[in-house]
């Protein structure tokens, strides 16, 4: 079984190379201007373009602000919060420093460059 999301993004290109060098997904299929299709074991995450007049009145900011308007947070499984999160700030994300666990595994939320919240899992040995 495989988990799968998708994620609307301003800047299809940029987002579609920050989740495959942060998390090691690879692209399985892809229409140029209009969507990503990105996969690792557990886990396909499909990039859609938004269309450009919506583009338009979405606003990002360096370093990006955390979109709060949403009730969905990404959990992806890391083998190590620590590894990840350089990749996260060298993709243009940021990271939160409060570090935590719960049932089993070590978590961290970080932000991608358009805002969009996610959640790092490390399973604590």
């Amino acid at each position: 079984m495989r988990s799968a999301a998708t994620l609307y993004a301003k800047h299809l290109d940029a987002m579609a190379a920050f989740y495959g060098s942060c998390f090691g997904m690879k692209e399985v299929a892809a229409e140029a201007g209009d969507y990503r299709v990105l996969e690792s074991d557990g886990w396909t995450l499909t990039i859609v373009q938004v269309p450009a007049d919506v583009a338009a009145t979405i606003e990002l900011a360096d370093p990006p602000a955390r979109r709060d308007g949403t009730p969905i947070k990404l959990s992806l499984d890391v083998p190590s919060v620590t590894a990840v999160w350089q990749a996260i700030l060298k993709g243009g994300g940021r990271v939160d420093d409060e570090v935590w666990e719960f049932r089993g595994f070590r978590h961290c939320d970080f932000v991608d460059p358009e805002g969009n919240v996610g959640q790092l899992r490390e399973p604590i040995a």
